[in-house]
């Protein structure tokens, strides 16, 4: 019996909804954080994804019976022509969690890691938990990351360097020059993996990035992820660039691979430089904000570089933190090893707007 429903007026219909951008009210509240909270927690970009990226998100899902196919190696053409690498110089994976997850347990086997003691580490905690050995090093008095004391923690009993720049939860990145140097050094005895999520959002990305080291064959391993710039923190999409031997061997640890709509969104937006413009400059001032509401209360925060800013607030984040989720206000919680230091991601202008007001009334208390 005909119904008069064909796959081209349920894509029209979807279509329609994504120029729209209406969703149910009944998916909102399974999906992001409910209208009257202020989300300041995560690192996400609320600005994204772009419409060209939901738009390309939802065609996508109208084929979702099916697995990825080309547009996988659309999108890793994309990435290399950018970089100026081949193909087999990147991989992909979800979320770039998923590469540095791989890429720890895969050297794991080999030696221990090292790790600065205050940064980023959920894979890390994975590949312990799979009985690969992590030493942490304490950053130095400054909150930097200390290279120093990493090249002299190295012995034959390493295999990789994990480092985040910029670092989280700091907000503070390694001098592009200094970080090169460092890793072409350090690069003869220890592969080095550089977790690039957030250069996309430094001064001078193409400085602060050590892409330039793979097209010179150093031993060395780029993630970066969609998840920042690009406002894709839920599509699950990121990437790993390195020397083709590298690369392969990562990709033969990765378990979970991008899905189509994401990386259908991924593709799309790559490149999209007018929402790309727009991103960097929402964040840039939200952060000019939170710097401001720090300064205005007697604290210097942490330079930042990256969509979220830390700053030592002189009192435990343990007991200030609720005050502020009991107004609805969501920031990073309490860490035991510095637990006066409190981190605010970015969120929306009027996010932060209420986060300065709330922020400063609990604090003047």
């Amino acid at each position: 019996m005909a119904t008069g429903i064909t796959r081209r007026s349920v894509l029209s219909g979807m279509m329609a909804g994504v120029t729209s951008l209406s969703l149910s009210p009944n998916i909102y509240s399974r999906v992001g954080p409910l209208d009257h909270i202020v989300r300041l927690s995560s690192n996400e970009n609320p600005y994204g994804p772009s419409k060209k990226a939901l738009l390309a998100a939802s065609q996508a899902s109208s084929m979702g019976a099916y697995y990825p196919s080309k547009i996988t190696m659309e999108l890793i053409e994309s990435i290399a022509k950018k970089n100026n690498l081949n193909t087999s110089q990147v991989t992909l994976s979800s979320g770039s969690n998923e590469v540095l997850s791989a890429a720890v347990v895969a050297w794991g086997k080999r030696g221990k890691i090292l790790s600065p003691e205050f940064t980023y580490d959920l894979h890390l905690g994975y590949a312990e938990r799979t009985g690969t050995q992590v030493i942490r090093l304490p950053l130095d008095s400054e909150m930097s990351i200390d290279l120093d004391a990493f090249e002299d923690a190295i012995d034959d009993n390493v295999s990789m360097i994990y480092l985040c720049n910029p670092n989280n939860p700091t907000g503070k990145t390694i001098d592009g020059d200094v970080l090169r140097n460092f890793c072409r050094r350090v690069g003869r005895k220890v592969t080095v993996l550089v977790d690039e999520a957030y250069n996309e959002l430094t001064e001078n990305p193409k400085y602060s990035s050590m892409a330039d080291l793979i097209k010179d064959d150093e031993n060395i391993i780029i993630t970066r992820t969609f998840s920042k710039l690009y406002g894709m923190a839920g599509m699950r999409i990121g990437y790993a660039m390195g020397r083709p031997d590298l690369i392969k061997k990562v990709r033969n640890h990765v378990m979970a691979w991008p899905n189509i709509v994401g990386l259908a969104a991924a593709n799309a937006t790559y490149e999209e430089n007018d929402f790309i413009e727009y991103s960097l400059n929402r964040i840039n001032e939200g952060r000019k904000i939170v710097n401001e509401v720090f300064r205005n209360n007697g604290i210097e925060p942490l330079p930042s570089e990256t969509n979220f800013v830390c700053a030592d607030i002189g009192r435990q984040v343990s007991e200030f933190e609720p005050k502020l989720r009991e107004m609805n206000v969501q920031v990073h919680r309490a860490y035991p090893l510095y637990p006066r230091h409190l981190r605010v991601s970015m969120g929306k202008i009027e996010d932060l707007e209420r986060f300065s007001d709330v922020f400063t009334d609990i604090y003047q208390a």
